[in-house]
């Protein structure tokens, strides 16, 4: 009986050798997860680690950050309109800040409105290409070289 064998028809570019895996494989396989009573996490191998996916932005960080400034802006701004409603003549002295916090809460609301619009472009645009790269890249497991090969 004849043995067949398979052959890789991929090579390493640096050291010749046909023992190379795709970048996911090796993520999944050095990476576990564990649960136990109090705690679950985790582990991960420092090839898995070298050849983590790329991930999505979020949303939250510019929400947290532009809306802390908003938030400011409208509660002390507010104050200030209730200061004048209460008092008309105060009307020139806190005419400046009320003005001020006004633009401030502006800024920030179309800084927020710009982060939103950046981040979905990447994850639009961007991210995708990423992860196609990521998928199609082959890592040498004699050398470490990384190469991606298109299909």
């Amino acid at each position: 009986m004849a043995s067949v064998s398979h052959l890789n028809s991929y090579q390493c570019d640096q050291c010749g050798t046909a023992n190379i895996v795709a970048a996911p494989v090796l993520y999944q396989q050095g990476t576990h997860t564990y649960s136990t009573k109090f705690y679950s996490g985790e582990t991960q191998s420092f090839s898995a680690q070298a050849v983590k996916p790329p991930v999505l932005r979020r949303y939250t960080r510019p929400l947290f950050l532009w809306g802390f400034g908003i938030l400011f802006a409208v509660f002390w701004g507010s104050a200030g309109l209730r200061a004048i409603a209460r008092n008309p003549g105060s009307l020139g002295v806190v005419e400046g800040p009320i003005g001020f916090l006004a633009c401030f809460g502006l800024i920030c609301f179309v800084g927020m409105i710009l982060s939103f619009r950046k981040i979905a472009r990447y994850n639009r645009e961007v991210y995708p290409r990423l992860h196609w790269n990521w998928e199609h890249t082959y890592v040498c497991r004699r050398c470490g070289k990384f190469r991606l090969i298109p299909s």
